[in-house]
């Protein structure tokens, strides 16, 4: 009987072979990369991206092992968080607040939470069903981490890992990728980026519409106040002022 672990090493040597076979090498590792990122050499990284994105449309998985279906699942994990801050935020306006954190969060709470439910409308009243049916119809997968770190172009296109693989939006990779940019408070034009991906995909204007809202929600801030809920690193609430006050910088921007 095959183990899981034997499962997932069947699955990984499939797609290694497949990549190979199409001049696209795993390395194995992470590479050393410039993290300044202007918007001309980030969209250079979209382009390797997109052709990635086309190598692996062509993938035929006939090994008895799935790979990992993460599709939907952002959306779905973001409206779960809404609920949950909401409910916390409705027991602060109740009950009063305890410390300088949560003077935050009734501070600037109801507008984030507020700008987090017209991100999920917005998507849902803009053909997201269609785009989840597109993917799930071409099978497309995403890498997960498609920064210079994972993904680079040498000669070959080379990829780091494999070990967030997973069927998915194509869009979800430029997302994540822009957000990583916009943590390390580099300046980027998003929709520069979003237009660049479109273009080169073949994408549809409601690709660009899905991409403009994911960029618009406040994940990061709403993470650092979910992360006040739960508090696991005992972190103090200077620090989590710190760390909400600079997600808010950087995620003030609407683009919907």
């Amino acid at each position: 009987m095959i183990t899981l672990r034997e499962e997932i090493k069947i699955e990984e040597l499939d797609i290694i072979s497949y990549l190979n076979n199409k001049g696209v090498d795993i390395v194995g590792k992470y590479f050393d990369y410039d993290k300044k990122i202007t918007t001309k050499k980030a969209a250079e990284q979209v382009k390797i991206m997109v052709n990635l994105h086309k190598i692996l449309l062509g993938y035929n998985n006939e090994s008895l092992v799935r790979i990992k279906s993460t599709i939907g699942k952002e959306i779905e994990n973001y409206k779960v968080q809404i609920r949950k801050l909401q409910k916390q935020y409705n027991n602060m306006m109740n009950l009063g607040i305890e410390n300088d954190f949560e003077k935050l969060i009734i501070s600037d709470g109801k507008i984030l939470l507020d700008q987090a439910k017209h991100v999920i409308d917005y998507i849902y009243s803009h053909n997201y069903f269609g785009i989840i049916e597109r993917s799930m119809n071409r099978e497309e997968l995403c890498i997960g981490r498609c920064d210079g770190s994972n993904l680079k172009l040498d000669k070959n296109i080379q990829i780091g890992t494999l070990k967030y693989l997973s069927y998915n939006l194509v869009e979800e990779d430029l997302y994540k990728y822009i957000k990583k940019i916009k943590r390390r408070n580099n300046y980027i034009d998003e929709e520069e980026l979003i237009k660049v991906f479109a273009y080169e995909s073949h994408l549809s204007k409601y690709s660009i519409n899905y991409l403009k809202a994911l960029c618009s929600f406040p994940k990061d801030t709403l993470k650092v106040w979910e992360k006040y809920k739960n508090n696991k690193k005992l972190k103090t609430y200077e620090e989590f002022s710190k760390q909400f006050k600079n997600s808010m910088n950087y995620e003030t921007k609407i683009l919907i």
